[in-house]
């Protein structure tokens, strides 16, 4: 296969039926194992329902937030019950979208990132920048009680980088990213 590179791209021809690709559209690298892969996994049915469900929020929420997204999201995956994964720093816009989603009739279960109060030598992490005595996150951990909760759709609340995929090796089920932990900007984007 040869580089995947979209960024270079100025045409844009798998969107724009009526463009002709360049010569180094990755499209022309999909093997049809790798299309007949792909529409194996669409089909099957909690794939196919979260791709319909984003069609129908792509489609209906052009002028919306992606709160109202995620809400319209949520309501169309038939999810009742939501989990929170948050960064401790992010509590108040937790506590936020939290009300939001209670308003709009969901049961919400929140579980913050320090729970355990793990130190970098209860996981064996010698990253020298960390102190010593900082507590560090615990992202499987969070994933796995909301797998407990049995949530049918869980939310990423400013997950640090690294510990969103961590997260993603221990949880079961949907996963949506709302909002990202940026210290450099002010905690959130």
């Amino acid at each position: 296969m040869s580089d995947i590179a979209c960024e270079s791209c100025r045409v844009v021809a798998c969107e724009h039926l009526d463009k002709t690709a360049p010569d180094f559209c990755v499209q022309t690298s999909i093997t049809k194992e790798m299309h007949d892969e792909a529409l194996r996994l669409y089909n099957e049915p909690e794939n196919h329902l979260i791709m319909e469900s984003a069609a129908i929020v792509s489609a209906e929420t052009v002028n919306s937030t992606r709160v109202q997204d995620t809400i319209k999201f949520a309501s169309c995956m038939g999810a009742s019950l939501v989990g929170i994964a948050t960064c401790t720093a992010m509590l108040r816009e937790t506590r936020i979208l939290t009300e939001l989603l209670r308003k709009a009739g969901f049961e919400v279960q929140v579980v913050g990132c320090k729970l355990e109060s793990n130190m970098k030598a209860d996981l064996n992490i010698g990253a020298p920048s960390l102190a010593e005595d900082s507590v560090i996150c615990n992202p499987i951990m969070q994933a796995l009680l909301l797998n407990d909760a049995k949530t049918d759709l869980n939310i990423l609340m400013g997950i640090c980088i690294g510990h969103d995929a961590l997260f993603g090796v221990g949880q079961d089920g949907a996963l949506l990213l709302r909002a990202r932990d940026d210290k450099l900007k002010g905690r959130q984007q």
